[in-house]
């Protein structure tokens, strides 16, 4: 009986963070999920340029914020052995809605193409956001855990780079 018990004190101890993870937010901050989109194009073997549309909504269904705007990424290191990477994002919303990331983690997952040499050029990629440089609106002292799940390409009929966005955030209260 007591072990029973104690399984299942276990068992409802480790579903706590899944459940609360995303209301541990600071005082003044809404806690939300977030999902979005990015497209980006290579302007540079290091520096895309594209858009970001991001939905968060609360968790009682309101949405807090609903727009896209400008990305800038930048990638500022790279390990080639092992296809990851770390970049940074600048995102513009409209009006004073911005943010700016640090050290994104990046990790190619597959080859998607090739180039007609054979050289690969497009590849699938996994990317994880946890950390926000600055911010302004709602994103000032904000937090994000977000995981970009896409591909890139660099292949000469394909200059197009895709993902889809998906996590959970801290985003200042409006008023």
């Amino acid at each position: 009986m007591h072990t029973r018990l104690s399984l299942s004190v276990l068992a409802a101890l480790l579903c706590l963070p899944a459940v609360g993870q995303a209301q541990q937010c600071a005082a003044g901050f809404t806690p939300t999920t977030v999902t979005g989109r990015v497209s980006t194009l290579n302007v540079s073997p290091t520096k895309q340029v594209g858009q970001i549309c991001l939905t968060m909504v609360a968790a009682d269904g309101r949405e807090v914020f609903d727009d896209c705007g400008a990305l800038l990424g930048k990638v500022t290191a790279q390990d080639l052995t092992t296809g990851a990477s770390t970049l940074n994002h600048t995102a513009v919303f409209e009006l004073i809605e911005s943010f700016k990331t640090n050290q994104d983690v990046a990790q190619i997952t597959g080859v998607l193409d090739t180039a007609p040499d054979g050289t690969p050029c497009a590849f699938s990629v996994t990317e994880h956001m946890t950390k926000l440089r600055w911010g302004t609106g709602i994103f000032y002292g904000a937090t994000i855990d977000v995981v970009a799940e896409g591909s890139i390409s660099f292949c000469p009929q394909n200059n197009l780079n895709t993902f889809q966005l998906n996590g959970h955030g801290c985003v200042r209260s409006r008023r």
